[in-house]
């Protein structure tokens, strides 16, 4: 297994797929979210105006992108009211995450963990949580987390060490 950190633009980390989260209020899509909306013409937004998708938890939005950027697919994983989502709901969004990506049989994915959270020290704890959870899922090989450069820097400056069977990039 391979985890790399990177704080590269979205649309220019190489993967198979970016799963990006959603609060259901947050239209028009701003973030990592605006940057692919914006590459795909709009695309996200007009499912949104189509009434087509809307956020709501566990609401899913599958696009190809066109080979306008440089992962193949996009999900967008809706997660509710923001003001009814907590920390503790962490678990439940990555289990249902990654059961979509396993049944799409997805080797590598590219995704951010630090959306949802308010502090560095939830952010560990989730990345932890994930690696906990990777454990169990045979298809994927490799997890691009695109996240802000000083939760890299925190992350690479405490040596965060997951076991003998991942692999730790940073960039």
């Amino acid at each position: 297994m391979k985890l790399t950190f990177t704080s590269q633009e979205i649309d220019k980390v190489p993967s198979e797929m970016v799963v990006l989260m959603h609060y259901q209020e947050d239209v028009p899509f701003r973030g990592l979210l605006g940057k692919l909306d914006w590459r795909v013409n709009g695309r996200l937004s007009r499912f949104v105006q189509g009434g087509k998708y809307s956020g709501k938890a566990k609401e899913l939005l599958l696009i190809p992108s066109e080979h306008r950027f440089k992962s193949n697919e996009i999900i967008v994983l809706g997660l509710g009211k923001k003001d009814h989502f907590e920390t503790s709901h962490i678990a439940e969004v990555l289990d249902y995450f990654l059961e979509t990506v396993e049944k799409k049989k997805t080797e590598c994915v590219c995704f951010s963990l630090s959306q949802l959270l308010p502090t560095d020290f939830d952010w560990r704890n989730a990345v932890r949580l994930l690696l906990s959870k990777l454990i169990d899922c045979s298809a994927i090989k490799e997890v691009v987390l695109r996240e802000p450069e000083n939760l890299i820097r925190e992350a690479k400056r405490r040596g965060l060490n997951f076991g003998p069977k991942v692999e730790v990039l940073y960039q």
